[in-house]
Protein backbone atom coordinates (compact mmCIF):
# COMPACT_ATOMS: atom_id res chain seq x y z
CA UNK A 1 0.00 0.00 0.00
CA UNK A 2 1.60 3.01 -1.05
CA UNK A 3 2.25 6.38 1.69
CA UNK A 4 0.98 9.51 0.49
CA UNK A 5 4.21 12.43 0.93
CA UNK A 6 3.65 14.35 3.90
CA UNK A 7 1.37 14.25 7.01
CA UNK A 8 -2.16 15.24 5.58
CA UNK A 9 -2.70 15.15 9.37
CA UNK A 10 -0.49 18.62 9.83
CA UNK A 11 -2.29 21.80 9.07
CA UNK A 12 0.39 23.94 7.24
CA UNK A 13 1.17 26.85 8.62
CA UNK A 14 0.88 30.27 6.59
CA UNK A 15 3.76 31.90 4.93
CA UNK A 16 5.46 34.89 7.85
CA UNK A 17 4.53 37.98 7.06
CA UNK A 18 7.04 40.87 6.66
CA UNK A 19 7.96 42.77 9.92
CA UNK A 20 4.56 44.71 10.76
CA UNK A 21 5.12 48.21 11.54
CA UNK A 22 4.62 51.50 9.57
CA UNK A 23 6.74 52.67 6.74
CA UNK A 24 8.84 49.48 7.45
CA UNK A 25 8.28 47.94 4.41
CA UNK A 26 9.32 50.51 0.89
CA UNK A 27 5.93 51.09 1.51
CA UNK A 28 6.94 55.02 -1.49
CA UNK A 29 7.48 52.03 -3.80
CA UNK A 30 4.83 51.09 -6.15
CA UNK A 31 3.20 48.23 -4.81
CA UNK A 32 3.66 45.63 -8.23
CA UNK A 33 7.52 46.76 -7.68
CA UNK A 34 8.16 46.62 -4.44
CA UNK A 35 7.73 42.90 -3.93
CA UNK A 36 11.06 42.68 -6.37
CA UNK A 37 13.22 45.36 -4.26
CA UNK A 38 15.57 43.76 -1.63
CA UNK A 39 14.21 44.15 2.28
CA UNK A 40 17.72 45.91 2.70
CA UNK A 41 16.64 48.45 0.19
CA UNK A 42 13.22 49.13 0.97
CA UNK A 43 14.52 49.58 4.56
CA UNK A 44 16.72 52.60 3.03
CA UNK A 45 15.79 56.28 4.33
CA UNK A 46 13.46 58.00 2.31
CA UNK A 47 12.69 61.84 1.91
CA UNK A 48 9.12 61.31 1.53
CA UNK A 49 8.31 58.96 4.03
CA UNK A 50 4.94 59.80 5.54
CA UNK A 51 4.74 62.22 8.41
CA UNK A 52 1.16 60.94 9.74
CA UNK A 53 0.47 57.65 11.09
CA UNK A 54 -1.86 55.30 9.31
CA UNK A 55 -4.70 55.09 11.48
CA UNK A 56 -5.72 51.82 9.83
CA UNK A 57 -2.62 50.16 10.70
CA UNK A 58 -3.34 47.07 12.02
CA UNK A 59 -0.95 44.22 14.10
CA UNK A 60 -3.63 41.49 12.61
CA UNK A 61 -5.76 42.18 10.07
CA UNK A 62 -8.89 40.60 9.42
CA UNK A 63 -7.79 38.83 6.38
CA UNK A 64 -5.03 36.93 8.02
CA UNK A 65 -7.10 36.31 10.62
CA UNK A 66 -9.59 34.76 8.34
CA UNK A 67 -6.21 32.92 7.18
CA UNK A 68 -5.46 31.78 10.59
CA UNK A 69 -8.87 30.44 11.42
CA UNK A 70 -9.05 28.72 7.91
CA UNK A 71 -5.69 26.63 8.39
CA UNK A 72 -6.27 25.92 12.39
CA UNK A 73 -9.70 25.19 11.68
CA UNK A 74 -10.77 27.58 14.60
CA UNK A 75 -14.41 27.20 16.09
CA UNK A 76 -16.57 29.78 16.03
CA UNK A 77 -16.17 30.67 20.06
CA UNK A 78 -12.42 30.89 20.09
CA UNK A 79 -12.54 33.39 16.44
CA UNK A 80 -15.40 35.57 18.35
CA UNK A 81 -13.39 35.06 21.75
CA UNK A 82 -10.27 37.34 19.47
CA UNK A 83 -12.46 39.55 17.68
CA UNK A 84 -13.75 40.64 20.85
CA UNK A 85 -10.10 40.72 22.46
CA UNK A 86 -8.84 42.96 19.46
CA UNK A 87 -11.91 44.83 19.68
CA UNK A 88 -11.25 45.90 22.80
CA UNK A 89 -8.05 46.58 22.82
CA UNK A 90 -8.39 48.84 19.78
CA UNK A 91 -8.48 52.03 22.14
CA UNK A 92 -6.77 50.77 25.09
CA UNK A 93 -3.88 50.00 23.39
CA UNK A 94 -3.40 50.39 19.30
CA UNK A 95 -4.18 53.76 19.64
CA UNK A 96 -0.80 54.49 21.60
CA UNK A 97 1.22 51.61 19.48
CA UNK A 98 0.52 53.68 16.15
CA UNK A 99 1.53 56.83 17.58
CA UNK A 100 5.07 55.05 19.20
CA UNK A 101 5.43 52.48 16.46
CA UNK A 102 5.31 55.82 13.78
CA UNK A 103 7.26 57.88 15.64
CA UNK A 104 10.24 55.48 16.49
CA UNK A 105 9.86 54.64 12.39
CA UNK A 106 10.19 58.78 11.50
CA UNK A 107 12.78 59.07 13.67
CA UNK A 108 14.65 56.72 12.72
CA UNK A 109 14.17 57.43 8.69
CA UNK A 110 15.32 60.77 10.15
CA UNK A 111 18.35 59.61 11.87
CA UNK A 112 19.64 57.57 9.05
CA UNK A 113 19.19 59.93 6.59
CA UNK A 114 21.68 62.45 8.97
CA UNK A 115 24.26 59.59 9.07
CA UNK A 116 24.03 59.35 5.21
CA UNK A 117 24.04 62.65 4.57
CA UNK A 118 27.29 63.45 6.93
CA UNK A 119 28.64 60.11 4.78
CA UNK A 120 28.28 62.16 1.52
CA UNK A 121 29.33 65.36 2.83
CA UNK A 122 32.52 63.68 4.05
CA UNK A 123 33.28 61.68 0.91
CA UNK A 124 32.34 65.16 -1.00
CA UNK A 125 35.39 66.23 1.13
CA UNK A 126 37.72 63.99 0.37
CA UNK A 127 37.22 64.28 -3.57
CA UNK A 128 37.68 67.79 -3.34
CA UNK A 129 41.07 67.36 -1.01
CA UNK A 130 42.43 65.07 -3.31
CA UNK A 131 41.25 67.46 -6.67
CA UNK A 132 43.51 70.45 -5.03
CA UNK A 133 46.63 67.48 -5.00
CA UNK A 134 46.21 67.17 -8.22
CA UNK A 135 45.33 70.32 -9.55
CA UNK A 136 48.46 71.76 -7.47
CA UNK A 137 50.97 70.86 -10.18
CA UNK A 138 48.79 71.03 -13.34
CA UNK A 139 46.37 73.42 -12.99
CA UNK A 140 46.97 75.66 -9.91
CA UNK A 141 44.73 78.53 -10.99
CA UNK A 142 41.59 76.01 -10.22
CA UNK A 143 43.01 75.86 -6.84
CA UNK A 144 41.05 78.84 -4.61
CA UNK A 145 37.77 77.64 -6.56
CA UNK A 146 38.22 74.24 -4.96
CA UNK A 147 39.85 75.48 -1.90
CA UNK A 148 35.84 77.87 -1.44
CA UNK A 149 34.34 74.77 -2.52
CA UNK A 150 35.80 72.59 0.46
CA UNK A 151 34.49 75.74 3.10
CA UNK A 152 30.83 75.24 1.49
CA UNK A 153 31.21 71.66 2.15
CA UNK A 154 32.61 71.83 5.89
CA UNK A 155 29.83 74.64 6.74
CA UNK A 156 27.09 72.33 5.39
CA UNK A 157 28.57 69.52 7.37
CA UNK A 158 27.94 71.80 10.66
CA UNK A 159 24.92 73.30 9.49
CA UNK A 160 23.40 69.44 9.05
CA UNK A 161 25.09 68.71 12.19
CA UNK A 162 23.54 71.71 14.26
CA UNK A 163 19.79 71.33 12.64
CA UNK A 164 19.51 67.38 12.95
CA UNK A 165 21.62 66.74 15.53
CA UNK A 166 22.58 63.26 16.69
CA UNK A 167 22.00 61.63 19.99
CA UNK A 168 18.20 63.46 20.53
CA UNK A 169 17.29 61.59 17.81
CA UNK A 170 18.89 58.18 18.11
CA UNK A 171 17.90 58.15 21.70
CA UNK A 172 14.20 59.34 21.28
CA UNK A 173 14.04 56.63 18.05
CA UNK A 174 15.34 53.85 20.60
CA UNK A 175 12.82 54.87 23.25
CA UNK A 176 9.51 54.92 21.13
CA UNK A 177 11.10 52.08 19.52
CA UNK A 178 11.31 49.98 23.02
CA UNK A 179 7.43 51.39 23.78
CA UNK A 180 5.93 50.24 20.95
CA UNK A 181 7.26 46.90 20.91
CA UNK A 182 6.65 46.26 24.30
CA UNK A 183 2.97 47.54 23.80
CA UNK A 184 3.28 44.83 20.52
CA UNK A 185 4.25 41.96 23.08
CA UNK A 186 0.96 43.21 25.65
CA UNK A 187 -1.03 42.94 22.60
CA UNK A 188 -0.21 39.43 21.66
CA UNK A 189 0.22 38.32 25.45
CA UNK A 190 -2.96 39.60 25.99
CA UNK A 191 -4.37 37.83 23.06
CA UNK A 192 -3.24 34.53 23.43
CA UNK A 193 -4.13 34.68 26.98
CA UNK A 194 -0.35 34.61 28.37
CA UNK A 195 0.41 35.68 31.75
CA UNK A 196 -0.22 38.05 33.59
CA UNK A 197 -3.56 37.52 32.17
CA UNK A 198 -3.93 33.81 32.57
CA UNK A 199 -4.24 33.65 35.84
CA UNK A 200 -6.84 36.62 35.56
CA UNK A 201 -10.46 34.76 36.36
CA UNK A 202 -12.77 37.94 36.27
CA UNK A 203 -12.89 39.78 32.70
CA UNK A 204 -13.04 43.25 33.58
CA UNK A 205 -10.39 42.94 36.31
CA UNK A 206 -8.47 41.18 33.26
CA UNK A 207 -8.99 44.18 31.29
CA UNK A 208 -8.11 46.78 33.75
CA UNK A 209 -4.95 44.75 33.83
CA UNK A 210 -4.47 45.55 29.90
CA UNK A 211 -5.55 49.47 30.30
CA UNK A 212 -2.83 49.62 33.36
CA UNK A 213 -0.03 47.99 31.06
CA UNK A 214 -0.24 50.00 28.34
CA UNK A 215 -0.80 52.83 30.37
CA UNK A 216 2.25 52.57 32.31
CA UNK A 217 4.09 51.55 29.13
CA UNK A 218 3.04 55.10 27.58
CA UNK A 219 4.40 56.83 30.53
CA UNK A 220 7.48 55.24 30.11
CA UNK A 221 6.59 53.35 33.13
CA UNK A 222 7.80 49.62 32.54
CA UNK A 223 5.33 46.84 34.21
CA UNK A 224 7.44 44.32 35.69
CA UNK A 225 8.27 41.49 33.38
CA UNK A 226 5.69 38.12 34.59
CA UNK A 227 6.86 34.92 34.86
CA UNK A 228 6.68 32.19 32.33
CA UNK A 229 5.15 29.67 35.21
CA UNK A 230 2.52 32.17 35.90
CA UNK A 231 -1.01 30.82 35.76
CA UNK A 232 0.13 27.01 34.66
CA UNK A 233 -0.91 24.27 37.07
CA UNK A 234 1.86 22.64 38.84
Amino acid sequence: MSQQSGNPGQPTRPDLPEPISQGGQGTWYPSGVSKLIPMWIRQLPSLRFPRRQNEAFELISDEFLHQIATTYQLDEAALEKIKQDRDFMEPELMVYFRELDHKAKLQQNGYRLFQLSILALATLATIIGSLQAVMLSSNPDILPWLGALEAFVALLTVFVVQTRGTNSRLSDWLNNRRKAEQMRREFFRYLMDLPPYRSIEVDYERKQTLSRRAAEIYNDKFPEEPSILEGRAM
